[in-house]
């Protein structure tokens, strides 16, 4: 495989006339956490291939999830009957090796409905991947594998095998194509990116910062360090706010600071339009897990706002000085700091009015993740 982002994609184009019967194989799904493979699933089906989505399992922020395509669902069982009586296969024995017995027993079922699709495609080689790699193994049905974050910086022990028997490795920045490099696995990069058309939003509104932040409460996402640089601002004395989606406590916050909880992907454009600025202080967790390239900042950038986050993974690939400020991960005083940067009105919005060209010009659109991917399986 390539070693380069796409840059030219005349084959695509004309590749887009194959027809690709695709299952989607997923760890978790609905989740409010993977817009972007949604996205991905819906945009292919308006090309004309056929995806079906089969899951291993979902997680509580998924439920009244709205924008999850739920047409062409397989539901998996937890214990079903088909192969049950059947020796282990090579797959069997291979998932056995790396997933509890009870789990691997699904792979029978999950291997007969695969073989009327022409390949599987996963999004994070975790234990999905793992099934995708037993099903090859059984029946060898290419599968292609998109590498994220936590399936990289907090590998499973079959990684490198289930990544080199892959029809296509694919990964959302060059951060993670140097590493995946580094343990011997070639990657072609795909970016991640939101339609366009989704957050052609108002401008920014004018007057005290609004800043506005999306993620789940883990260490990798750092609300800690931001809430204390937001004490440490001083910029909630100016009547500044600050408006977190996520599921943090809602208790003793500090002046100017507000907790939505998990919301819709319609609550979140609702909020990015009330909001003049977004920030997302990503750090390296405890144990090795951070961020790839979150989507949030994407959309934050077509949506024309400007963006404070960290120096850490591949956000550097697409966040600069151009749309907005990199500050150094963990470090309170430089976030605070450039806080206070950030409520100059006419620069926070001169850096906000570049954000789609940006995401064009390193092609981080949803475009250019759907024609990437069709050009890896025109390859394979």
């Amino acid at each position: 495989m390539g070693a380069q982002s796409h840059t030219n994609t005349g084959a695509v184009s004309m590749s887009s006339h194959a027809h690709h019967r695709v299952l989607y194989l997923l760890r978790y799904y609905p989740t409010l956490s993977e817009t972007f493979v949604y996205e991905e699933i819906r945009e292919l089906r308006r090309q004309g291939h056929e995806v079906t989505i089969a899951s291993l399992g979902a997680r509580e922020d998924g439920r009244g999830h709205p924008d999850h395509p739920t047409p062409d669902r397989l539901a998996i069982p937890r214990r079903p009957l088909v192969g049950k009586l059947s020796p282990a296969s090579t797959g069997g024995r291979f998932l056995r090796e790396h997933q509890r017995p009870k789990d691997a027993a699904r792979l029978p079922w999950i291997r007969q409905k695969a073989a009327s699709f022409d390949r599987i495609h996963v999004h994070f080689a975790g234990e999905a991947a793992e099934f995708a790699h037993a099903i090859w193994l059984d029946r060898k049905i290419p599968y292609s594998v998109t590498v994220h974050a936590s399936d990289l910086f907090k590998p499973r022990p079959s990684l490198a095998t289930v990544l080199k028997s892959a029809a296509a490795v694919l990964t959302i920045s060059e951060y993670n194509q140097i590493a995946l490099r580094k343990l011997g696995l070639d990657a072609q990069v795909v970016h991640c990116g939101p339609r366009l058309a989704d957050w052609d939003l108002a401008p920014a509104p004018p007057g005290p910062l609004s800043v506005l932040s999306v993620g789940r409460n883990v260490p990798k996402k750092g609300f800690d360090l931001l809430l204390q640089a937001w004490e440490s601002s001083k910029v909630a004395n100016r009547e500044g706010t600050l408006t977190i989606i996520g599921d943090l406590k809602k208790t003793n916050l500090p002046s100017g600071v507000r907790v939505l909880g998990p919301c819709s992907p319609q609550d979140v454009r609702q909020a990015m339009e009330a909001a003049n600025l977004f920030v997302l202080a990503c750090r390296r967790a405890p144990d090795g897990d951070m961020d790839g390239i979150p989507l949030a900042i994407m959309e934050a950038l077509a949506a024309s706002r400007a963006v404070i986050s960290t120096r850490i993974s591949g956000i550097p690939e697409l966040i600069n000085d151009e749309v907005g400020w990199l500050v150094s991960p963990d470090q309170v005083e430089e976030f605070a700091k450039t806080l206070n940067e950030a409520e100059n009105t006419r620069t926070r919005t001169e850096k906000g009015k570049k954000g789609t060209n940006r995401l064009m010009s390193r092609q981080f659109t949803l475009k250019h993740q759907v024609e990437g991917l069709i050009s890896t399986w025109i390859d394979t």
